[in-house]
């Protein structure tokens, strides 16, 4: 049983690394041109140096590479390497079993922050290990197409516009261009971050294949009894013009209602 957990072991780890093998040439075609690249570097540092007398006597390692790893320039060398191509070998490759990891997708409203970079990279750790354990990871990320905070940050791109005057329907086509420039900037971004994953087929809420599925899944629950009708105190934004969640709701604890209900 020990036998045969290290030979499997060393199978998976002999496929995971064979990944880092492919295309031989190409991999030396670019160990020669870094090392040209280092090598010029090194020249060029010999050459502004002033010749020390005692430089003979220190023993010291000679290499090409250079005392600075520039690595803005450099990372983007092997990204892809280590991204798409790496999340395309692992699904055709790998001999475990399947290991999907659900994204929950962010707003598509603006820039990424902190919160952004550290939930990808979170999960992005996950998937990688799950690939050297041997499991073919499926990770397809989303983005959130929906909501007042897309909805907010399309009117302000109006300024002198009077915002009640227009059309739902024209509030709808703003808010979707608008959250699909955010995708495509968002995507870049983590793409730059790293992550790997089916970038080239994320899913989107706004899309009305999605949002058939939404409206069949819904169907089913209605079937199955989990939707009912009641009453319920629902809370409204005067300002927004639109109904809030409760743990959207901020009270001050020195308020003092002076309602009699």
């Amino acid at each position: 049983m020990i036998r045969a957990r290290k030979a499997l072991h060393l199978t998976q780890s002999s496929q995971v690394s064979s990944f880092w093998g492919l295309n031989t040439n190409r991999a030396s075609l670019l160990g020669l041109q870094f090392k040209a690249n280092f090598s010029n570097e090194s020249t060029e540092m010999s050459q502004k140096k002033p010749n020390n007398l005692y430089s003979h006597t220190l023993k010291l390692p000679k290499t090409d590479f250079p005392l600075r790893a520039d690595a803005a320039r450099r990372e983007k060398l092997f990204r892809e390497r280590c991204t798409d191509q790496l999340y395309e070998w692992q699904l055709n490759n790998n001999p475990g079993p399947q290991f999907i990891l659900h994204d929950g997708p962010p707003y598509a409203n603006g820039d990424l922050h902190i919160g952004h970079f550290m939930n990808k990279v979170l999960k992005d750790i996950i998937n990688r290990y799950q690939v050297m354990q041997g499991r073919r990871v499926l990770y397809i990320p989303g983005f959130d197409g929906h909501g007042l905070p897309i909805e907010q940050k399309a009117l302000a791109t109006l300024k002198d516009r009077d915002h009640e005057a227009l059309d739902p329907m024209e509030i709808r086509r703003l808010a979707r261009n608008f959250a699909l420039k955010a995708v495509a900037k968002q995507t870049k971004s983590f793409k730059e971050y790293a992550i790997m994953g089916d970038w080239k087929h994320p899913y989107l809420t706004l899309d009305p294949e999605y949002e058939a599925n939404q409206l069949k899944i819904f169907k089913k629950m209605v079937e199955r009894g989990f939707i009912y009708r009641q009453n319920k105190p629902v809370f409204w934004s005067p300002s927004s013009r639109t109904a809030l969640a409760e743990a959207e709701l901020e009270y001050n604890d020195n308020h003092i209602s002076t309602s009699i209900y």
